[in-house]
Formats: C-alpha cells, structure tokens, sequence
C-alpha cells in the first residue's frame, strides 16, 4: 500500500473491528455497489448476534480482535467508543506499518487514537451514517498526522461510492457527527409531514412515500444547483400563497429553532465525552 497512486481496491483486505449498525450499513453499501466483495472482508465481535448477520453475506468472522488486525491491510474500528482504550490496548502488538487505521468512533479524536497506537501508526477518522447502507451516506474524514495522500486516497474511494465524502478537522468531526444522528432528525420531520397528510385524508403508504420522495428530491436540488436552501424555499412561495402559510405554521412552530438547538446539543455532548 505504500505506493505513488491509490492501490486496486479488489486487491486489499479490509477488517471490522466491531460490526454494529455503521460497520453493517457501510458493509451494505459496499456490497450494493460492488466496491468490495464479501472475500475481502473480515470481521470480529464479543458475541455472535452481529457477526452472524455478516457472516451470512460471505463474511469472515472471528472473536479475536487481533486475528482482524493481522490478515487486513485496512482495519475500521467500529466498537463502542468506550472501549477503545482496552481495543487499543489488545491490538497495538499487530498494528506494524504497513497497516491503515481507520475509525469511526464518535467523538475519539486522533490524538486519542494516536496515543494508543505504536508511534507512526497511521490512523484516519471516518464519521458516516447509516444512510451509507443505501449509498447516500454523510461521511466526514479527518487525517492523522502519519497518513499519507495514498491512504487519503484510498479512503476517500472507499466512502465516495456510498455519499458524500468531506475532509474537516476534530474540532468540526464532531459537527460532522451530529450529521451521523441528523438522520433521526429528518425521519422526525418526514414522519411530521406524513401525519399531516394522514390527517388531511392521504392513505398512510402514499403519504410516507411521497414525504421520502420530498425530501430525497429537495437534497439532491440543492447539490446539483448549488442554491442556497433560503433560494429554493422562496421558488415555491407565492405571495399569500398555500406554501407560505405552511412555512409561517413551521415558524411559529419553532422548527427552525428547534432543529437548530438539536445540531448544537449534538455537538456539545460530542465535545464532553471526547
């Protein structure tokens, strides 16, 4: 892997160091677009609920934490933030040089991870969400101090096929993590608009389907055109128009507010237990 350009991605082994709900959503989208055969993958865990559910895609699995870190080019730690000192710890013998480290542990910043690793480890934070299961993931990444543009590279090419791929810092990687729980956030705002639809006389499926449909579309408008949301907002407003009662309701609803504040208390909890 040390070489001048970004290695086959076909030809490297990549290990789960914890498979929960990320490690599987990542693992899924992988899979949903053939980024990563199931062959290349392995994966450890304490218990066997979620390394049944793996092994059943054709995945390797073990409970031996450095059985991971010895077979793969690529190991991802995914286990509970918590216990990444005794992970650490277990590991460090097997992490050699030729070794990248991935994490996506909330709010375990790289001089953590550095500080339990053997000096010159490199070492990258990845911060998805789950929407990386269906390719429309959020993954900020944040490079370590050993990392070179080959492992930048191939990181970015690991995540780009299942979202969006930024780079930030630390500090902002806890921003980047609340963007990783957002997803509650706007399955709050989608189920809102269904019920309102419900209410009005729409068949529950219709109404889930077309408020999805919505917000997918308001998404991807705002990417491909780069408007700023206030832009699109007002394209649909007509002057004592339906659209611009709705949004005076949402107002004086304190949505904006309230969706503000759920962004901030994220990252401040973020900040405490780092």
């Amino acid at each position: 892997m040390a070489t001048s350009s970004c290695p086959d991605l076909f030809q490297i082994r990549i290990g789960f160091v914890g498979v929960g709900n990320m490690a599987q959503a990542i693992i899924d989208g992988w899979m949903k677009g053939d980024v990563i055969k199931p062959g290349q993958l392995m994966a450890s865990a304490p218990s066997d609920r979620n390394l049944k559910i793996v092994k059943e895609k054709g995945i390797q699995t073990t409970h031996n934490n450095c059985e991971v870190v010895r077979s793969c080019d690529v190991v991802i730690l995914a286990c509970k933030p918590y216990h990444i000192a005794q992970v650490s710890e277990e590991i460090r013998s097997e992490v050699t040089g030729s070794k990248l480290v991935l994490s996506l542990l909330a709010a375990v910043t790289i001089p953590k991870l550095e500080a339990g690793l053997p000096s010159g480890t490199r070492v990258l934070r990845a911060m998805p969400n789950v929407a990386s299961a269906v390719q429309e993931g959020c993954t900020m990444l944040v490079r370590g101090s050993n990392v070179t543009e080959v492992d930048v590279t191939l990181t970015k090419a690991l995540f780009s096929p299942i979202g969006l791929v930024e780079e930030g810092t630390d500090a902002l990687c806890n921003v980047g993590g609340a963007y990783g729980g957002a997803i509650a956030y706007m399955a709050i705002v989608l189920e809102s608009m269904s019920d309102g639809a419900v209410k009005m006389g729409m068949q529950r499926h219709m109404a889930t389907r077309m408020a999805a449909q919505i917000m997918m579309g308001t998404g991807k408008m705002q990417l491909e055109t780069g408007l700023h949301p206030g832009q699109i907002k007002d394209s649909v407003c007509s002057p004592n128009g339906t659209t611009i009662r709705g949004v005076h309701a949402m107002e004086q609803g304190g949505v904006r507010g309230a969706l503000m504040e759920a962004m901030e208390v994220s990252v401040k909890r973020a900040e405490e237990i780092s």
